[in-house]
């Protein structure tokens, strides 16, 4: 250490001294280093304070961090996150109870630290100023329209308990454990001047990094070394152990040694099967085969009959579901594989036969057992056409004759029980469904269905969405629409008596929605709170130039060619449009009427994701020119659908998802502007009724009219109507005005808005 010759070799000694006293006070050494770096004249006034301090007796007082005052800022801190919050959350029925827990909270933490005798003064001020930073993070996150803003209680709760752990040099991993990404990163920020940060930073990481697992192997090549990295691989083998044979194939370095070095069970089955030409037919069971409950050749052998295979698949999951297997993680990649094989060996076929008798149309899934039939819906009912989840349905319940279709849950042991009662309203047979059950088992099925959303913040609001979503199927139903007014009240009541806000938001929003869906004029109603969703004025759409500008995505599978080819026959008269050609996306410029402009990439080679680099450059183009679309439109599967909403911007006001189950994706498009009107399918999306929808949106637009979806909706019938597949497809689209489930999310923002 160097020191200014001017201090004098008697206060370089005094400085020394006073070093070391205050490391026993105070075993944060960075303010120690902070001293050391410090010019002469602070490093005189400092110690000039510290002989003062010693002299008296007293502890040496901490100086805070730039822009940090800890004493005296808690309650400046404290009331400017309430002015605030008051500001976000405009309900009044969450707001001043979330708010006197907050006050109420802070100041008992507050008091707790400071009227600890046994707490050296410089714990004392370390742990304001955590608290401090505490208040300074929870504000930063109540900006966000998410269900973080509910949770104030568990982050006060959360954070006591941490630092009452710190403080009493505690361990504090059973206290992290059960928090997610948001709350984790709370309190990384909040302790981040204790020693212990850098593993409860480390803890935050592993948990954001976890809940985007798709990222994780890029997240490993550039830190190797992260603390949690072994249970980090274990998520991405657990999400997709496709891409982990991916990397182990390949001639790149790191990750692979990674996993190859690695003592865990499932990782070395993932390596042993990585040279295995079947593997992608064995992954799906990874968890049995790395247990010894099956073996590979027994696998394959079933492979060889399709009924074999598939029901392998659905044992294989019931087992796990019925034993609660510690190897539960690995459920993902056999539900994936079910779906997969649902969807090749039975549903596409039945799709494909719409026209042929039920005989041969269902001959597929006529030596199926009711947990056969059960699966096939409910992991892939969004890809079913109507009739294609109706013979299924049917045949379902003729399994159960002369006795209560309840049984069936028993023997699936509630799996998927959520998403099944979601298809059923959906599919609208949710009524007789409930009416092959006795009353008291009815009651039971409706409050799993209901019960408990709030226990995941992160499948909360898409659970909310879908309880809303079978209000309409249910209809008039007065029997079953009492029984889920009853049960909604229990729940609500539940979670008012045990202070979870998020839980009561949700339930209010769904007692609300019950009762206006029941109503006849019900929906206007809610367009009274959020808007009139029955009108796209077209001067929202228009911008500072006069002009609407559209954008397309395609896909470059054969679909996606098929697609963009019909797309242009749109376009051929020159006398309302004119198409410019470019290498990786096409122009279409209005002649007549409105200016309208919209933009088109090529559906260019999948294989070599040339689709997405002309995508990327079409955006490029459209930044350059500040054109910001208004109008997005999506062609293209619905496994498509994800690369699409990723593109999605605040600018957009209307989206139109023309691909299968794209009513259930509100919660991705609202996160990006929660404004957007919505145009999809709850069940097959097809380019024969994406165009008419497209085109007759377009000739309103030209003619500078606004978009009324009941008159629009109307005319579109009329055009189906001559065509009974294609006029059963179009019933399955949904307008803007009746997308119940995307109304949670609006009704869910709707009071988080600044004023």
């Amino acid at each position: 250490m160097v020191i200014n010759s001017c201090i004098g070799e008697y206060t370089e000694h005094l400085y020394q001294y006073l070093i070391k006293k205050l490391a026993r006070f105070y075993k944060d050494y960075c303010i120690i280093i902070e001293l050391i770096a410090l010019n002469k004249i602070i490093m005189q006034k400092r110690i000039f304070y510290f002989v003062v301090f010693l002299l008296l007796g007293q502890s040496v007082p901490v100086f805070p961090q730039p822009g940090v005052s800890a004493t005296g800022t808690v309650q400046k801190e404290k009331e400017l996150f309430l002015r605030k919050f008051s500001m976000v959350a405009r309900d009044s029925a969450i707001l001043y109870p979330i708010a006197r827990h907050f006050e109420s909270g802070v100041d008992n933490i507050y008091n707790s630290i400071n009227n600890d005798d046994k707490l050296p003064a410089l714990e004392k001020e370390k742990a304001i100023r955590s608290l401090v930073y505490f208040i300074k993070e929870l504000e930063k996150n109540i900006m966000r329209p998410d269900p973080s803003l509910y949770d104030i209680p568990g982050n006060l709760h959360a954070y006591r308990d941490l630092l009452t752990a710190l403080l009493m040099h505690k361990p504090f991993l059973r206290i992290m454990e059960p928090l997610g990404p948001r709350q984790s990163q709370v309190m990384a920020a909040s302790f981040s001047q204790y020693k212990e940060h850098s593993l409860i930073d480390d803890i935050a990481v592993y948990k954001r990094v976890a809940s985007s697992p798709e990222y994780i192997l890029q997240f490993l090549e550039s830190r190797p070394n992260f603390r949690f990295a072994d249970s980090l691989l274990l998520e991405a083998a657990a999400y997709d152990p496709a891409k982990i044979i991916f990397y182990l194939n390949r001639d790149k370095k790191g990750v692979q040694d990674m996993i190859r070095n690695n003592s865990n069970i499932y990782l070395q089955q993932i390596s042993s099967l990585s040279g295995e030409k079947n593997a992608l037919e064995l992954l799906p069971f990874l968890a049995p085969i790395a247990e010894s409950r099956l073996s590979t050749p027994d696998i394959l052998e079933k492979r060889t009959v399709a009924l074999s295979y598939f029901q392998l698949l659905v044992n294989t999951l019931q087992e796990s579901v019925e034993k609660g297997e510690t190897s539960i993680i690995f459920r993902k990649p056999l539900r994936r594989g079910l779906r997969q094989k649902a969807q090749s060996f039975y549903v596409n076929p039945i799709n494909d036969l719409h026209n042929a008798s039920d005989a041969v149309r269902f001959a597929s899934v006529k030596d199926l057992r009711a947990q056969d039939l059960y699966y096939i819906i409910t992991s892939s009912g969004e890809d079913l056409y109507t009739s294609s989840y109706l013979g299924l349905y049917k045949r379902l319940m003729a399994q159960f004759p002369g006795q209560y279709a309840d049984s069936l849950f028993d023997i699936v042991h509630y799996d998927d029980l959520r998403v099944f009662i979601r298809l059923a309203a959906n599919y609208n047979v949710i009524g007789d469904l409930l009416q092959h059950m006795s009353p008291e088992r009815t009651k039971e099925i409706l409050r799993r269905f209901i019960s408990g959303i709030e226990s995941d913040e992160n499948t909360a609001l898409e659970r909310t969405m879908d309880i809303a979503d079978s209000f309409t199927g249910v209809g008039a139903d007065s029997v079953i629409r009492e029984m889920m007014k009853s049960e909604l009240q229990l729940n609500l009541d539940r979670c008012i008596n045990s202070h979870n806000y998020l839980g009561v938001r949700l339930y209010t929003i769904l007692s609300g929605m019950l009762e206006m869906t029941g109503q006849q004029d019900g929906m206007k109603k809610l367009w009274a709170t959020l808007g009139d969703y029955e009108l796209l004025k077209n001067a929202s759409l228009t911008n500072e130039k006069g002009e609407i500008v559209e954008l397309v995505l395609f896909y470059g599978d054969e679909d996606g060619v098929a697609s963009f080819s019909n797309f242009l026959r749109s376009y051929t008269d020159t006398r309302k449009w004119e198409i410019t050609k470019k290498e990786n996306w096409i122009s279409i410029r209005s002649v007549a009427g409105k200016p309208i402009i919209v933009y088109a990439n090529r559906p260019l080679d999948i294989k070599q994701e040339l689709d997405l680099q002309a995508q990327d450059s079409l955006f490029a183009y459209l930044k350059e020119q500040s054109l910001e679309p208004t109008v997005l439109v999506h062609r293209g599967h619905s496994y498509h659908l994800d690369k699409t909403l990723n593109r999605l911007t605040p600018s957009v006001k209307l989206a139109i998802l023309g691909s299968c189950g794209s009513y259930n994706r509100g919660i991705s498009i609202a996160s990006i502007n929660s404004d957007v009107q919505v145009i999809g399918s709850k069940k097959t999306g097809s380019k024969s009724i994406n165009d008419p929808i497209i085109d007759l949106i377009n000739e309103t637009l030209l003619s500078d009219k606004d978009l009324y979806w009941p008159e629009i909706w109307k005319t579109l019938a009329k055009r189906f109507s001559k065509d009974e597949v294609a006029l059963s497809m179009f019933n399955e689209y949904f307008p803007p005005s009746t997308n119940l489930g995307l109304f949670v999310l609006k009704l869910f923002n709707h009071y988080r808005r600044l004023a």
